[in-house]
């Protein structure tokens, strides 16, 4: 067992842990120092407190964020695990450790979140694979729009009517298995409330499309701007408009706005398995960007 110590981290080696985070990770939706570093500074002191070293001598050699689940669902989480790529050795006892720490506070479950490369190491210690996703982005590159669907970005009179459209376009979708996209429509109308406030990155109105069919709701496209680059927060079609084109025009339109403001790349996240959103991604251009983001329990 290395000589490893899990301590909280500390504001002055800040700096230190972001770069140790970065240089183990490659799903990451920037490889910044920077954007991670301001992130974490701009962060309520109480989660601040979440963060946690694994100390080799003093010195950083990885990351790990610890948080305990409400009262109603007490599944302690084990996220932003990253090592310093020159002592992979470690990752075994790193995560032992960090598993023993919630252990000794009474924490039972524990659900973990790690990149596709460390998944042997949590594995070993009896983490199972539940599901994971991928980034995807492309260079962005105007192409006409097929079809006759008509598209505008959303007027603020239609929030409400967001809510209960994507709670509907995601009845029985397969990410629902996995605790995504689930909840009643006053959750629905939180979440969507604060992804235009900015929860997931600068709302980008003038990218954002919705289609309608006379005054129903049938598709959208919600774009953010993310860590570095645009990010499709959501889309969806009504279940009765799909496999006419509509997504692909949501999301083709999205990428001919940008044009306009000179960004060179964009970027979504899908969960592996959801085969034909990848398929529709792909034909638009975008590829795998770095790992897939896993999600684990410990059995």
């Amino acid at each position: 067992m290395p000589n490893l110590s899990l301590v909280p981290l500390q504001t002055t080696e800040a700096e230190a842990y972001w770069r140790v985070y970065v240089a183990g990770r490659s799903d990451l939706p920037s490889r910044s120092v920077r954007v991670h570093l301001e992130r974490y500074l701009n962060l309520p002191v109480e989660e601040q407190r979440r963060y946690f070293s694994f100390l080799e001598d003093g010195r950083i050699v990885g990351t790990v964020h610890i948080s305990s689940g409400p009262a109603e669902s007490p599944e302690a989480n084990v996220t932003g695990f990253s090592i310093d790529p020159a002592r992979s050795d470690v990752t075994a006892a790193a995560i032992i450790k960090a598993v023993d720490f919630l252990r000794a506070q009474g924490q039972e479950r524990i659900a973990a979140g790690y990149e596709d490369r460390y998944e042997d190491a949590f594995a070993a210690v009896g983490f199972r694979r539940w599901f994971a996703r991928i980034r995807m982005e492309a260079a962005i590159a105007r192409r006409p729009i097929a079809g006759e669907h008509v598209l505008r970005p959303p007027e603020e009179p239609e929030v409400l009517g967001l809510a209960r459209f994507f709670m509907e376009a995601y009845e029985g979708h397969m990410e629902q298995a996995f605790g995504m996209h689930v909840g009643p429509e006053s959750d629905w109308r939180q979440y969507i409330t604060a992804l235009l406030k900015g929860d997931s990155g600068q709302f980008m109105p003038d990218a954002s499309f919705v289609s309608f069919d006379g005054d129903r709701l049938v598709g959208s496209i919600l774009m953010t701007h993310w860590m570095e680059l645009p990010l499709v927060a959501e889309i969806g079609v009504a279940k009765d408009h799909r496999r006419r084109g509509l997504g692909r025009a949501l999301l083709q339109a999205a990428i001919n706005r940008l044009t306009d403001h000179g960004f060179p790349r964009i970027a979504l996240f899908v969960t592996v398995g959801n085969d034909p959103a990848v398929r529709l991604y792909e034909s638009l251009g975008f590829a795998q960007a770095g790992g897939q983001s896993v999600t684990g329990r410990l059995e």
